[in-house]
This record gives structure tokens, sequence and C-alpha cells, in this order.
């Protein structure tokens, strides 16, 4: 029997779930990631991110799911929504399969459902690109980007394109968005900014110069920052760092900070590199501040340093698989393979799929001569991109 019921306060009436058997098969939403393992979860989940389960409700996986779950007449009254015309009459009907969710909050839905479907076609596609963008998957915030442009064109829609495509690593293509939305809005600064940093990274130096000359306040803090980043990727890091000051002395930023100890890092003064970390107040020294102190103390072939760093991030931020994964790498390259063992196990049951988690897991059973298993997990990953690149295809 599922854990969840509800409980309608005015008819004091006890609603079960529809499905009493156990389920050990959840459903995974596909933009959220929430994983629900009843109908009424399934409910509920729609309910709260109805935005983000449009496209899951009636997609033959979550239909299937539903039959798994030895709802029958539930999946067939699903199919029959499929073919109505109206999307929110359908999902307000999904939703009224069961009495579990109470009138009041699916007369509210309605009312924002309505509103959500006189807006523009376009506003909901960026509406959807702006969810992906914000969880940090600029492939999948720009394809919906993409569509939003198909019906409308403006520079909302180009910039967070731009971002989207600097998100995936396509910065080429960027430059092309930032430029239209610049030349739309020319007056505007951090599309300029935006337009110069993705410049940079295109290898484009020259023409990321030509932007900053074009400013009208060329003394910016991030306008400095940027001269730095032209000159950092030159490797000219002395000048890099004295753009990178330049910024500092006007604004005490921490990217800033942390700039100035990669020019130090690079020309190989680790002492300096770390001591200009110390800039940042103890009270202001987060995930960012540890992390990269410990890439330094790491770099510096100082390992115990790098951990004693890690187990301090990971103190606070517990449920971080990247952190576990990346501890583990460090104990594994200080010949501590117990703790790496330790660390990595942690990492895979919260990412037991991520392939960075089991790249590393792979190493440490290499390390630990384990070659079977180290063979094993390799083609686990291999699998794994094969079927991601399928799904995309």
């Amino acid at each position: 029997m599922c854990a969840v019921a509800w409980y309608n306060r005015v008819m004091a009436d006890l609603y079960l779930c529809v499905s009493q058997e156990e389920n050990r098969n959840p459903y995974e939403f596909n933009m959220t990631g929430i994983k629900v393992y009843s109908l009424e979860e399934a409910l509920y989940h729609c309910l709260h991110y109805w935005r983000q389960s449009m496209e899951d409700f009636l997609a033959t996986p979550f239909v299937q799911w539903v039959e798994g779950l030895g709802l029958h007449h539930i999946a067939v009254k699903m199919r029959d929504l499929a073919v109505m015309e109206n999307a929110t009459m359908a999902f307000l009907s999904f939703l009224s399969t069961t009495d579990y969710l109470p009138q009041d909050a699916l007369a509210g839905l309605q009312k924002e459902l309505t509103a959500w479907e006189k807006r523009h076609i376009w506003e909901k596609y960026k509406e959807q690109g702006d969810f992906w963008l914000d969880a940090g998957d600029g492939e999948r915030a720009y394809g919906f980007y993409a569509k939003a442009l198909k019906h409308q064109e403006n520079v909302p829609l180009w910039n967070n394109a731009g971002i989207a495509l600097l998100q995936a690593g396509d910065v080429t293509t960027s430059t092309q968005y930032f430029a239209k939305a610049l030349s739309a809005d020319p007056k505007s600064q951090q599309l300029r900014l935006n337009l110069i940093e993705a410049t940079i990274l295109a290898g484009d130096f020259d023409g990321a110069n030509e932007l900053i000359l074009q400013a009208e306040d060329r003394n910016h803090p991030e306008m400095l920052y940027f001269q730095g980043e032209i000159q950092f990727h030159q490797r000219n890091y002395f000048g890099a760092m004295k753009a990178y000051q330049a910024a500092l002395a006007q604004d005490p930023a921490h990217a800033y900070i942390y700039r100035i100890s990669d020019c130090f890092m690079r020309v190989r003064q680790f002492d300096k590199a770390l001591g200009n970390l110390a800039q940042i107040p103890e009270n202001q020294q987060g995930l960012e501040f540890l992390k990269k102190q410990a890439a330094y103390h790491a770099q510096a072939g100082n390992l115990p340093g790098a951990i004693k760093a890690l187990e301090k991030a990971v103190v606070t931020e517990k449920n971080k698989a990247d952190l576990w994964t990346l501890l583990a790498a460090y104990h594994r390259q200080d010949y501590d393979l117990v703790k790496a063992h330790w660390a990595i196990s942690r990492a895979i049951a919260m990412a037991p799929e991520n392939p960075a988690v089991l790249l590393e897991q792979a190493r440490i059973r290499k390390a630990q001569g384990r070659t079977k298993d180290y063979q094993d997990i390799l083609h686990k990953i291999l699998t794994r991109f094969k079927k991601d690149y399928r799904k995309m295809g």
C-alpha cells in the first residue's frame, strides 16, 4: 500500500490510494527528475509542477507505467484523453481520475491553466527553455529557444539562446545570437558583456578587443575583467593579473580574486596563489572557495591539503556526488584506496548512473587490481552513452 493518502477536512473522509500493491518501479518525470512510485504521487507532482509535467502525462512511457501499476481502467482513460484537442481540459481530466486531489486545488489550477493558454506560443517555449537554463542544461534549453524563435524573434530570446549555447559549449553559434541581440539593443551593457565573453571563448581576441573599445565605459570592472581574460587566454599572465587587480580595486568580487590566483598558479607561484585566496573573508569561504583551494593544493602536489579542503566541503554539502567523486580521486592519487572506495561509494549511492562517478569508480577498481570490475564498469558507461545517444536522436 502506498504511503500517500489525502484527508478531506470538509467531508472528513480518508481517500486511500487506488494502487494498493507496493510498487518498486518508479516513473521519473523528464523535466524535474523527480521519481514517483504511485499514481497519487504522480498526481501530486502534476499539480505542483504542472508546467514541467505537460509533456509527460499523456506520453506513452507514462501511460505504460500506469498500466504497470495494475490500473488498466485509468490507462484506458488516459489514452482517450490523448485525442482531446483542449490540452487544459485533458490535463484537468487526468488530475480528476481519482478523488485524491482536492477540488479547490483543481479549481485554482484551472485558472492558472486558462491564463497560460492565452499566452503566445513563443512565451510558452521560452518558459520551458528558462527552466532548463536555470537547471544548467543548455542543450535542452536551446531546443526550446529555437522553437520559440520560429514564432517570434526578440532580444530576450536571442540572449537566452546565446547563454544556453554557451552552457552547451557551442561558443561560435552563441556569438551570433548575442550579436543579433546587441544589434537590436546597442545601449545594453549586459548584452555587450555577454558577446565579449562568447567572443573571447571563441578565440576571437581582436573581435573582443574591438567590442571593448566600442563600450561607453571601458574602465567598468567587468570590462577590465574581460581585458584580463583576453590576456589570460593569450598566456600573458602578468598582463592579465594587472587587469584583474584593476577590476578588484573597484569591486571585491570573488571571481576577480580567483582569477588572480589562477594567474599565480600558471606561473607556478603556488604560495602566492593560495595566499591570494586569503583576501576572501573566512565567513564567505563557501563551496566555490573550498573547491578552488582544493584544486590549487592538488596542482601544487599537496594532496593532503586538497583532501582537507574537500572534506570541509562535504561536511556542509553532503549530497553532491561530484564533490565525493573528486574527494575519491584525490584519495586514489594519494594511494589511500580504502578512503577512495569509501568516498566513491557515497557518490555512487547518490548518482549511480553518472558517467563521471562511474569512471572514477572504474579507476579505483583498476588501482585495486580488480581488472574485471574495471572492464565491467567501462562497458556500463559505454552502454549508457549509446542509450543516451539513441534517446537524443
